[in-house]
């Protein structure tokens, strides 16, 4: 019994890591680069961050994130977590994808469903 618990502990130990939701928007948003620039110009950052999106957590959440914070991975990922648990509290990974690619509406467009799917694929 001792061995085969061990040999299913080394199995899975073995077998990667699934990615969060997080790791999958960084990496389809801009591969990891946390210097990238994007849709002409008006994302920025690991995840893309819209100027808007940056006003729109300041104003909600009463914080004081820069335009330059998009391009601190650690701060991106609180901006990101403020924005999909205000828009998306207690919502599944795919509603939360959805609003982050779509602003708070997204969930209900159906232009954000390739961009869930690109998501899908990492997570």
């Amino acid at each position: 019994m001792k061995r085969t618990l061990f040999s299913l502990c080394l199995a899975v130990s073995a077998l990667p890591a699934r990615a969060g939701l997080w790791d999958a928007v960084c990496a389809v948003e801009s591969s990891g680069n946390s210097r990238a620039i994007g849709d002409k110009g008006r994302a920025a950052g690991i995840a893309q961050i819209w100027a808007r999106t940056v006003t729109d957590i300041n104003r909600f959440a009463g914080t004081k994130y820069t335009l330059n914070d998009r391009f601190d991975p650690a701060k991106s990922k609180q901006m990101f977590t403020l924005y999909t648990e205000h828009y998306g509290k207690g919502r599944s990974v795919e509603f939360k994808a959805r609003v982050w690619n779509g602003g708070p509406q997204g969930a209900n467009k159906s232009a954000t469903l390739v961009y869930w799917y690109k998501i899908q694929s990492k997570l």
